[in-house]
């Protein structure tokens, strides 16, 4: 079995295990008191149980604009990944172009001084056999060497042009990077008001357990929680890979290391999670920070000093991805099986979460970069 359908295994259980809790957590989401009939007649029940369905029903318009929400902020992962990759393979091309420029230049210069230089060629005109000739030679070279210099600065201003171009595209590539940030809050709204519906819906069940309208509001909620699992597993597959830079792909090798048992390729899939392997590591609303994402109280509970000067640097990518090392490790990602599933969701507990690290961490295997 996989790690990605153990995940779905975890998740099952996990929301079994929050059922028995999720009526609180929905009556703390919804506190209003509900004006009804007396409760303790059949119109009364009937009357609250019709109450609370009239506010389900306004909850499912809530829910399906939050799961468009969030199809939509996951969407936005996989896009950014991709013009994140395109950016840097033009970054990379122009580059390469700018260098060849730069050497055909190179080469032109070199020529026309390994012929003789426009001392030579000046001294040319002097074997002129009439003024005429003079004349028509003179005129010919000055367009040479005019033209010659003409191409060297034109090039020259082409290539600082594209270079410009190409850092300014590089530079909103890394902006436009979508990270566990983004996700988190749309994911949350969903829950929150999944959690809300379902309050709902056991109170109703109380006052009246007959009603059809009753039925039909537990499928419309059935269908929404199934639906935001369909969303997650859809866009999860659609994530790529964004390639690391040789230094923290060296990291995550390293770091992996100090966890008998540990794939590089997690610590990899966290990091791409987290901030697009250090190209987006600013800090989030609930105060995690660098580009591994801790709270700071995590952070200096297993702090590692990755890179060997002395300090645990939060911000400090080797710091950073040693320190996941050793958290993961703490909570079993050396264990395999399940275990990984388990570590991942202690690193950030949301099912989406776990399983598009896990699915990260199956498309990395291999990746030599």
């Amino acid at each position: 079995m996989s790690d990605f359908s153990k995940v779905r295994i975890l998740t099952a259980l996990r929301r079994a295990r929050a059922a028995a809790a999720v009526g609180t957590v929905g009556l703390a989401l919804s506190t209003a008191p509900v004006a009804v009939a007396h409760a303790g007649t059949p119109g009364g029940a009937e009357a609250q149980a019709k109450t609370l369905l009239a506010k389900v029903k306004r909850l499912e318009a809530k829910v399906q604009a939050a799961e468009t929400a969030y199809d939509r902020t996951l969407a936005g992962v996989a896009r950014s990944v991709t013009v994140a990759n395109l950016t840097e393979r033009a970054s990379e091309s122009v580059a390469a172009q700018t260098a060849a420029a730069a050497d055909g230049l190179t080469d032109r210069v070199r020529g026309l001084y390994m012929s003789g230089g426009p001392l030579e060629i000046y001294a040319s005109l002097l074997q002129s056999g009439s003024i005429n000739d003079f004349q028509d030679r003179n005129a010919l070279v000055s367009s040479l060497i005019s033209t010659d210099h003409a191409v060297v600065s034109a090039d020259r201003r082409v290539a600082a042009e594209a270079r410009a171009r190409a850092a300014a595209a590089d530079r909103a590539a890394r902006r436009s990077i979508k990270t566990e940030r983004d996700v988190t809050q749309a994911a949350t709204r969903v829950m929150r008001l999944l959690a809300a519906e379902q309050s709902l819906l056991a109170r109703a069940n109380a006052e009246v357990a007959r009603l059809q309208s009753l039925a039909a509001a537990r499928a419309a909620l059935a269908a929404q929680t199934s639906a935001f699992g369909s969303i997650t597993a859809s866009r999860v597959n659609a994530v790529g890979i964004l390639p690391p830079s040789p230094a923290y792909l060296s990291l995550y090798h390293r770091a992996a290391l100090t966890c008998a048992g540990m794939n590089w390729t997690l610590l990899a899939a966290i990091g791409q999670v987290e901030s697009g392997h250090g190209r987006n590591p600013s800090t989030s609303s609930a105060g995690a920070m660098g580009p591994m994402q801790f709270l700071p109280s995590t952070f200096a509970s297993y702090a590692v000093d990755g890179d060997g000067d002395g300090k645990a640097d939060i911000m400090n990518p080797a710091d950073a991805i040693f320190t996941a090392a050793r958290y993961l490790c703490a909570n079993g990602a050396g264990r395999g099986g399940d275990a990984v599933a388990n570590a991942v969701w202690h690193y950030n507990h949301a099912d989406w979460y776990v399983q598009m690290v896990l699915a990260l961490a199956q498309k990395y295997v291999g990746y030599t970069g």
